[in-house]
């Protein structure tokens, strides 16, 4: 692959990351096996994944705010509980090898795809007409969502949705913004984590982050949009098929080369 087609595919995962996470989740679940596609170690992979994250998580938080969509007393209650569940997933997270981080990043895909065609669906074509409320439940099921967006961003979005939707019954938009900013200081806890580890490739982090802003900002424009929920269920089922094919790829090498 030359620099340009490097460099290139960069910025077009960094694009895919941020209106991914933004409009539906997911993103990390396509930036983070073609990182480790285009030569990256899986544990350098996973940490400079975080940055176009970031970016687009602040991006998209930054647009609904604009919007009048961010419903800042529970983001109050959700921060906190996030930022200490990060901690901990972010720590962890440094002391795996790559061949640990490749299993985890593998069932993690099988976990969200289970997730998609059960309980996210439901969370996507149900009208539950139920006032949006922040309780201790919900709080303690950021805290462990918290600790795995510290620990791995794949699918972590799709858990917030699920929370913020199922539990503290807001609309898609709404919980959109919530969960673009409790996935920033996720992100932010993780950065710090990893670049005091020196695992963080800037200049690739940089190019993605580049598409990131970009996708978010589209992302959060067809938020608003009356097929919005359709959309965003069809992304999570595509996005996760593909995963899904990418792996059985990968598991099959050995096989393909004894042939």
């Amino acid at each position: 692959m030359t620099d340009w087609a490097y460099w290139g595919a960069l910025a077009a995962v960094g694009l895919a990351c941020g209106f991914l996470n933004t409009l539906a989740s997911s993103g990390s679940a396509v930036s983070l096996p073609i990182l480790v596609m285009l030569g990256l170690p899986e544990m350098v992979a996973n940490a400079t994944n975080r940055v176009p994250v970031l970016l687009g998580a602040l991006t998209a938080s930054w647009s609904f705010a604009r919007g009048g969509q961010m419903d800042w007393r529970a983001a109050a209650k959700l921060a906190p509980p996030a930022l200490v569940g990060s901690i901990g997933g972010a720590q962890l997270a440094g002391r795996l090898g790559n061949r640990q981080m490749g299993i985890v990043i593998t069932g993690a895909v099988l976990m969200a795809l289970v997730l998609i065609f059960t309980q996210v669906k439901k969370a996507l074509t149900q009208e539950h007409g139920l006032k949006p409320e922040v309780t201790r439940g919900a709080m303690a099921l950021i805290l462990l969502v918290g600790f795995w967006l510290g620990f791995i961003a794949v699918d972590g979005g799709t858990y917030l949705l699920l929370v913020l939707m199922l539990t503290c019954h807001y609309a898609l938009p709404q919980a959109n913004a919530l969960k673009a900013l409790c996935l920033a200081v996720c992100t932010a806890v993780a950065i710090v984590t990893f670049a005091q580890g020196g695992q963080i490739l800037w200049t690739e982090g940089a190019i993605m982050s580049i598409g990131s802003l970009i996708g978010a900002s589209l992302g959060v424009r067809l938020s608003n949009h009356p097929q919005a929920r359709a959309w965003t269920f069809k992304l999570l089922v595509t996005v996760i098929l593909l995963e899904l094919a990418h792996l059985a790829w990968h598991y099959t090498a050995p096989l393909r080369a004894m042939t």
